[in-house]
């Protein structure tokens, strides 16, 4: 019999603090968001299209790096040090080198915003976002790594503490760089970019200086070719499960774009909102991940289905609290970004408004798809979530968006209504996923094989 009490509270005792490391983090950019929404319409929108192109190139390196958890989780719980030293110190190379790569493609983000017809000054001030943003992407890189090992290891209040002291490092760069203080040039959108890259080097090196010891250093040259391998095995397919999700909200945010500069203003406040929420589940999400890993690597596959479940339970029933919270205080939430008094027209606010409605159904599907891909990646399964994520946010949630934005009299709410759609379908065939392998695992030999991590043997 399943203590569910017990399973519960192991998730929120890893949970509660990996939350609080995700929040804080998007608790920048809500700063970020709220910072510059007091400046001009503009301003904002520019950030969102800016941020949309960033968040796509840094979603795709967050997934690679997201390898680090399953690989260091079942070495942990097959207590292989050396298998966790290594994928630790691969990892950490790679993040670097990933971010360094990175640098000239977003550096040319000019042309795509020529190509899609943006105003000279929109196009302008998110080059000059999404340029400054770019430079702390190694850093950044760097820091989910290092973050991702600590929780797997079970220790997550050091990446919490860090991420919450980044929080001021990152206010006090944001009034430097964009308000011009401490003789500091006043930037605008383009010092909030460098805040951010600012703030990414703070934290990657006060974990670095946490964790790197000599044995870390001799093991990026003691690396096996196959851990080499695993690492980016694991992380590519991961990429791209975060990759089509987060291509959705870019493509998204370009659609509110070419709407107007009202619309995407008012859909950078709301996806502020359910994204500052989205991260507690995303971090019960990283706690079910590695209790899930964890038990593959002791071998308590019994254990599997019971983590994961618990790991979804806690982010459906978050997500439902802050459903209510949206429903019941749209008016309240929009003015914590948009303050009319500096802004004299109302319609960015009125939509936003609208939009928190949709986006309260939006949040509890959410709560479930990622809980459930994290339980999926504890069991090191990453390529079928991957095709189930593709279909239902590409064929499904874009579609049924596209059709629903410029098609009907919907329009921005259209857009959303896609995602609701999107997130359902993938929080469904998802769940149905979990709930197959975790029943097949306990006396499936040939799966106890595949899903166990190479390096942890």
């Amino acid at each position: 019999m399943v203590d569910w009490r017990k399973e519960i509270k192991e998730t929120l005792i890893l949970g509660i603090p990996m939350a609080g490391a995700q929040l804080s983090q998007l608790l920048m950019t809500t700063t970020d968001v709220a910072l510059v929404g007091r400046l001009r319409g503009e301003a904002l929108a520019a950030m969102a299209v800016g941020q949309a192109s960033y968040g796509m190139v840094l979603s795709l390196g967050i997934g690679i790096c997201s390898a680090i958890g399953p690989l260091v989780s079942q070495a942990h719980g097959a207590e292989n040090r050396p298998a966790m030293v290594r994928s630790v110190a691969v990892g950490s190379v790679v993040a670097l080198l990933l971010g360094l790569l990175c640098w000239p493609l977003l550096y040319q983000v000019d042309l795509l915003y020529g190509w899609l017809e943006y105003s000279q000054e929109m196009a302008q001030l998110a080059t000059g976002y999404t340029r400054a943003a770019a430079l702390g992407l190694p850093f950044a890189f760097l820091f989910l790594v290092l973050k991702g090992y600590l929780d797997a290891v079970s220790r997550p209040r050091w990446p919490m503490a860090v991420a919450v002291v980044g929080i001021l490092v990152n206010a006090v760069a944001d009034y430097a760089f964009m308000y011009g203080y401490w003789g500091f040039p006043a930037l605008g959108v383009t010092g909030t970019g460098l805040a951010t890259s600012a703030v990414n080097l703070f934290m990657s090196i006060a974990l670095l200086l946490m964790i790197w010891r000599g044995e870390h250093f001799h093991a990026v040259m003691q690396a096996r070719l196959t851990e080499w391998k695993e690492f980016l095995a694991v992380g590519l397919p991961i990429a791209g499960s975060i990759g089509v999700e987060v291509g959705l909200f870019v493509i998204g945010a370009l659609m509110m774009g070419k709407l107007g500069t009202d619309e995407a203003a008012a859909h950078q406040i709301v996806l502020t909102c359910a994204a500052t929420t989205f991260m507690v589940p995303l971090g019960v999400s990283f706690a079910g991940s590695t209790r899930v890993g964890q038990a593959v690597g002791r071998r308590d596959f019994q254990a599997v289905r019971p983590a994961g479940l618990a790991a979804m339970g806690v982010g459906f029933a978050f997500m439902v609290i802050t459903c209510m919270l949206f429903v019941s205080f749209p008016h309240k939430i929009v003015e914590l970004f948009w303050d009319p008094a500096v802004e004299k027209s109302q319609t960015v606010q009125m939509f936003a408004v609208q939009l928190l409605f949709i986006a309260g159904v939006f949040q509890m599907m959410d709560g479930v798809q990622v809980t459930a891909i994290g339980a999926l990646r504890g069991l090191k399964d990453v390529t079928i979530p991957m095709l189930i994520a593709g279909l239902s946010y590409w064929v499904v949630g874009l579609s049924a968006a596209v059709y629903l934005t410029f098609h009907t009299p919907l329009r921005h709410q259209g857009l959303w209504i896609g995602f609701v759609l999107g997130l359902s379908t993938a929080a469904v065939g998802l769940t149905l996923r979990f709930l197959l392998l975790s029943k097949r695992v306990c006396y499936d030999k040939e799966l106890q094989r595949r899903v166990s991590v190479e390096a942890a043997a």
